[in-house]
């Protein structure tokens, strides 16, 4: 019998994954598949049903309304915005006053930070997620640096819910810049911790990595909810 859930599992794995491929479309050809997401939402639903049935033990009810959440949650808009607080140039002063008047060989980070504001939400509200990127073009480099930031939204299973990248500068450059995405979590999204990596990329290479984790709750006002947690689909 073990083995039997076993294998139903790991079906429904499988299955998930490719409806969630099929509700995902790519982006500009250099974004990850969960990019720019053009989605159908009763797909998405029902992708988020069938690990909703499988997270609440074949309750089809309490599944169907954690594929609603999740379905809503794989095709919400996150928006993206990001300033340039400190030019190139000032960047570069800022760094040759610290390291003995030099400049770095190669293209350097000299800071990214990154940090949720709340880091507890209710579902229905957003979160938004703030960084400082400070860069500097090294010596040795002949083209300034082309910067993109990516905010990958996990699941509290485990598994990916949506990725977004994009450019921090329309043009490249170098220099500091606060940048933000903006997280919308649906109703019915079920209670948990959403993990979210960020990556920093120069000149379409990851360069940098940070992890913060968003914490959903139950609205005050709210009806039943139902909470999801790791681990993930096959025990």
């Amino acid at each position: 019998m073990k083995t039997k859930i076993v294998c139903e599992r790991l079906i429904v794995s499988v299955s998930l994954a490719a409806m969630l491929a099929g509700c995902a479309t790519a982006g500009d050809g250099q974004q990850s598949a969960f990019a720019n997401i053009s989605c159908n939402p009763a797909i998405a639903a029902v992708a988020g049903g069938i690990l909703g049935v499988v997270v609440t033990g074949g309750n089809k009810v309490a599944g169907a309304a954690i594929g609603a959440g999740l379905g809503a949650l794989i095709c919400a808009a996150v928006g993206y915005e990001a300033k340039q607080i400190k030019t190139a140039t000032q960047a570069q002063a800022d760094y040759k006053a610290a390291h003995s008047g030099r400049l770095p060989e190669q293209t350097s980070i000299v800071k990214y930070t990154t940090a949720f504001t709340p880091s507890s939400i209710s579902a229905g509200n957003k979160a938004t997620l703030n960084s400082y990127i400070e860069v500097v073009k090294g010596r040795a480099d002949a083209t300034d640096p082309k910067i993109e930031e990516e905010a990958t939204i996990y699941k509290p299973d485990g598994t990916v819910a949506k990725s977004i990248r994009k450019p921090v500068s329309t043009t490249a450059t170098g220099g500091a810049f606060a940048s933000t995405f903006t997280i919308p979590m649906p109703q019915g999204v079920p209670q948990g911790m959403y993990p979210v990596k960020s990556t920093l990329y120069v000149n379409g290479v990851s360069v940098a990595e940070r992890h913060e984790n968003l914490q959903v709750v139950a609205s005050a006002n709210a009806g039943t909810s139902y909470a999801m947690t790791a681990p993930g689909l096959i025990q």
